[in-house]
């Protein structure tokens, strides 16, 4: 109450019409740390992964997931979806990739007629 009372003193009627801004609860990151986060996503993750994720930029960069996400998305950058060949980590890959009908679940496609 007390603060409507100043504002109406300190502004009158109009003072009251409009709610005063409050400051974000987040502080804004500086530009280093997403000089840092863009500079770490474009290099190869650690370990056996293929791409980043946000819980593993949480652990590299010291910062929250919603301000990785942040700055991903202020940059334009989808860590899973590169536009270039990931090898994959599958111990089976190289068998899969000469014999498809190795893969469970997969069905073979003929184009040659059937007798």
């Amino acid at each position: 109450m007390w603060r409507w009372q100043e504002r109406f003193a300190a502004e009158g009627f109009e003072g009251l019409l409009r709610d005063k801004t409050r400051p974000s609860r987040i502080g804004p990151l500086g530009p280093e740390v997403a000089e840092r986060v863009v500079a770490l996503t474009l290099q190869d993750p650690p370990g056996e992964t293929t791409h980043w994720t946000a819980d593993m930029m949480v652990a590299a960069a010291g910062i929250s997931a919603s301000a990785v996400r942040r700055i991903w998305k202020a940059h334009g950058l989808q860590p899973n979806r590169w536009r270039q060949f990931k090898l994959s980590n599958d111990p089976q890959f190289v068998d899969k990739l000469r014999n498809p009908r190795c893969v469970p679940g997969s069905a073979a496609i003929s184009a040659s007629p059937s007798t």
